[in-house]
């Protein structure tokens, strides 16, 4: 099965989130999808700004971004 965005879903475990200061996941976003209403709390994942690059994933040093697919 081909990746698409249509079939990905990205989420930002609570568990493993530190709430960085600097959130290395935020920096590597294009489409700026991470969000966060305060500065101490865990930033969540608007997918309607997700691009579908996956860089965030790998810059996360506590692996707190995970990567769900659909299948049709």
């Amino acid at each position: 099965m081909v990746e698409s965005t249509r079939n990905i879903m990205l989420k930002v475990d609570d568990d493993l989130c530190q709430a960085c200061k600097k959130c290395f996941a935020n920096e590597a976003c294009k489409g700026k999808a991470f969000r966060r209403f305060e500065q101490d709390e865990n930033p969540f994942l608007d997918m309607s700004r997700c691009w579908g690059c996956l860089d965030c994933i790998p810059v996360c040093p506590f692996k707190a971004v995970v990567r769900h697919l659909y299948k049709k």
